[in-house]
């Protein structure tokens, strides 16, 4: 149900108006009480109750994610334990000779500097360029132990009496690092998920219109009710609401309360035909 379309009618008449009850909220005896002249309309139960379930959808979404990236970082520290080994095993039976320094020049990091040795091989030498430690403060001419692959002359496996590993392995380290970051990343978007569907049980949605501000990072998002407005800025998530930049006075749906609020506008970013759910918090307002 598109936002606009769910308001409840006020009761004609002499008799005096009853509180609407907020969706998503337990029934109490207040609810039977005159209402005041600005009560906020409301959304009926059977409009807001799946869209407030839906927040528990995210969480779930989150939580998998964090299974990904754990069942990532495992797979990554295997393969980081396996090119260990193997490059251990390479320099194992690697064959030991001296090389020399040809050549000394800048590198992409300031405390590293590439070197061009050229060491004998068989029948003929090889020559090879490799970043080194700038500390050891080579110059041409000097003479570095090293160790080359049996059955490969081209791979050094042991320079100056240190184990030189494989590419893959610089690869999954960082890989790995990643993935140790993203766990608790996800894992505290689905804890702010949970949150906010508690919020949003506990006040039920409202309808409203908003214009979202113009800006990319935490746009802010101008909230007018019946007889209230509230300014909300959107939180850190991938459900963010630039996209909706230039539209003014969306029919929306708001939940939730202070730093645990959800704007439902009424398309999303890749479908024109669905809901889209924006997290945000109330902020002070002010004169922009």
């Amino acid at each position: 149900m598109k936002p606009g379309a769910g308001k409840r009618r006020s009761v004609k008449g002499d008799r005096p108006r009853r509180r609407p009850r907020v969706a998503g909220r337990p029934r109490s005896t207040s609810d039977d009480d005159v209402a005041e002249d600005f009560a906020a309309p409301t959304i009926h139960d059977d409009v807001a109750v799946p869209l407030i379930g839906k927040l528990s959808h995210f969480k779930v979404r989150a939580l998998a994610f964090t299974v990904l990236w754990l069942a990532f970082f495992v797979a990554c520290q295997m393969g980081t334990d396996q090119q260990r080994q193997e490059s251990v095993k390479l320099a194992n039976t690697g064959i030991h000779v001296k090389g020399t320094v040809q050549k000394v020049e800048g590198y992409t990091e300031p405390d590293s500097v590439k070197i061009t040795l050229t060491y004998p091989a068989g029948s003929e030498p090889r020559t090879i360029a490799m970043p080194v430690s700038a500390k050891h403060g080579y110059k041409i001419g000097d003479k570095v132990s090293l160790a080359y692959a049996s059955g490969d002359p081209k791979k050094v496996v042991v320079f100056e009496g240190r184990v030189v590993f494989n590419n893959p392995f610089e690869l999954l380290t960082p890989l790995s690092f990643s993935a140790f970051l993203g766990i608790p990343i996800c894992l505290y978007a689905a804890w702010l998920w949970r949150s906010r569907y508690r919020s949003a049980l506990k006040t039920g949605l409202r309808e409203a219109t908003a214009t979202v501000r113009p800006g990319w990072l935490f746009p802010k998002i101008d909230v007018y009710l019946e007889h209230d407005y509230k300014l909300l800025q959107t939180r850190r998530s991938l459900r963010i609401a630039p996209r909706f930049t230039g539209l003014e006075k969306v029919p929306v749906f708001i939940g939730g309360e202070e730093t645990d609020m959800i704007v439902i506008f009424p398309r999303g970013r890749f479908f024109k035909d669905r809901l889209h759910t924006v997290p945000a918090k109330e902020i002070e307002p002010d004169t922009d």
